[in-house]
């Protein structure tokens, strides 16, 4: 019998295996596009994987937004200090470092930023104060205290012995307290208050010194340290707040739209080159092992 017989089934099943598995592997990205002729749609075109693109890009972002992405994996995540890329360096080299150097500088944003608060907070606090005494006691007690220590310590100090003998320092401070809280009680000063605050806010802010001593007190403070300190001192609190924040994101945020935004516009090429770059080596494996396959059943079929 002729040699061939015996050499050509093996051999014939390894190729026919081997080109099976290698086209059902590219079968999977290409053709990228449908192909046609005289109007029809060739069979299994395009590929496999652009063809259910927007099915398993659905699917892919819906495992990861609901099994990968959970609230609870946010949470653990963000509340875990070892997984923050927090910078080790002082807050002043990293002000620096961002092209910050002057200590006026770093008041600047500050100032503009209080002032902001200010603007938005004022009206209502100042529309609370005369209410403070029903809603806040113990706090109305201590800046009642502190008003009347400070009316008694400037009678002293601006009044003769004679002079005091023939007033009331409690009628002065009851006075300058109903003044006050008629004075901050009217809408129509609201705005010469509001400029005070802007004018103390500048003033305090511009000093050299308290430049100079932010300056020098960003160059101590280690952002690292810090936060790594405040992240494992108040870990519970953090966590309950970064749990909370993490579930209102997961909840709100529509995470399953952003993913499929994001996949479907990842080029199929791309994906192609991805993928055959991490998971090349193992489907080369599968190519070769058909073949063996193929070889071997081919052999065995003459055994048969």
């Amino acid at each position: 019998m002729n040699i061939l017989n015996y050499i050509l089934p093996p051999i014939l099943g390894g190729i026919i295996a081997l080109s099976t598995n290698w086209l059902a592997i590219k079968m999977l990205f290409r053709p990228h596009r449908a192909k046609y002729i005289f109007g029809i749609r060739v069979p299994f075109t395009p590929g496999l994987i652009p063809k259910e693109r927007d099915r398993l890009t659905a699917k892919l972002a819906e495992a990861i937004s609901t099994r990968l992405l959970t609230p609870d994996v946010l949470a653990q995540g963000l509340s875990d200090p070892s997984l923050w890329p927090l910078p080790d360096m002082t807050i002043g080299e990293a002000l620096a470092a961002w092209g910050v150097e002057s200590p006026g500088a770093y008041l600047e944003p500050l100032s503009q930023r209080a002032k902001t608060v200010v603007d938005k907070l004022l009206p209502g606090a100042l529309a609370a104060i005369p209410t403070l005494e029903r809603g806040l006691p113990q706090l109305t007690a201590e800046l009642d205290a502190a008003l009347a220590a400070l009316t008694y310590k400037v009678i002293d100090e601006n009044l003769g012995t004679m002079a005091k003998l023939f007033i009331s320092k409690e009628k002065i401070y009851h006075s300058i307290k109903a003044n006050l809280l008629a004075y901050v009680a009217d809408s129509q000063n609201y705005d010469l208050i509001r400029e005070k605050i802007h004018h103390g806010i500048d003033a305090l802010l511009s000093n050299e010194d308290v430049q100079q001593a932010l300056a020098e007190k960003l160059y101590t403070i280690n952002i690292k340290e810090a936060l790594g300190a405040f992240l494992v001192k108040e870990k519970h609190a953090v966590a309950r707040a970064l749990g909370l924040a993490a579930s209102y994101i997961a909840q709100n945020m529509p995470i399953q739209d952003m993913i499929v935004g994001k996949l479907n516009a990842f080029d199929i090429a791309e994906a192609e080159d991805l993928i055959l770059d991490v998971a090349g080596r193992e489907l080369r494996l599968i190519i070769w092992l058909g073949g063996f396959l193929g070889l071997v059943i081919g052999g065995l079929s003459l055994l048969l």
